[in-house]
Formats: C-alpha cells, sequence, structure tokens
C-alpha cells in the first residue's frame, strides 16, 4: 500500500511495450524510481500499460515479501 507506480508505453515496431518505476511508500518525490524487469511486447498500448501495471504489483508483492535488507 502506498506505492507509487509508473508506466510509461512505447512502441516497438508494430507492437507496444513499457517501462515500469515503482517508488515506495514515504519517499521524497526527488527520490529515484526503482525500474521493474519487464520485456514483454503486446498488439495495444492499452495492453502494455495493464501488463505493466500487473509486473509492478507483482514486483511490489514480491518484494514486500523480502523484508528490508541488511
Amino acid at each position: 500500500e502506498g506505492w507509487k507506480i509508473r508506466v510509461g508505453s512505447h512502441p516497438v515496431g508494430r507492437a507496444w511495450s513499457a517501462l515500469v518505476e515503482v517508488r515506495p511508500p514515504g519517499a521524497a518525490d526527488t527520490t529515484e524510481s526503482q525500474v521493474v524487469p519487464f520485456n514483454t511486447t503486446l498488439s495495444s498500448e492499452k495492453l502494455a500499460q495493464a501488463a505493466g501495471r500487473a509486473a509492478a504489483i507483482q514486483w511490489i508483492e514480491r518484494e514486500s515479501k523480502r523484508g528490508p535488507e541488511l
């Protein structure tokens, strides 16, 4: 909860992909975002945005389970 997700879609040939970034809760707007691995192309911009957001949510859930780094 509270994570900020940014999904920027872009064309790749005749398909679409996305740059997916997340920022943890409470992070300042000047804090650098974490880029989420996303290497998928889809047939429409809308699908790329939806898949990018889903990848961000999955990444956040996985990171939340890992706990704080030592």
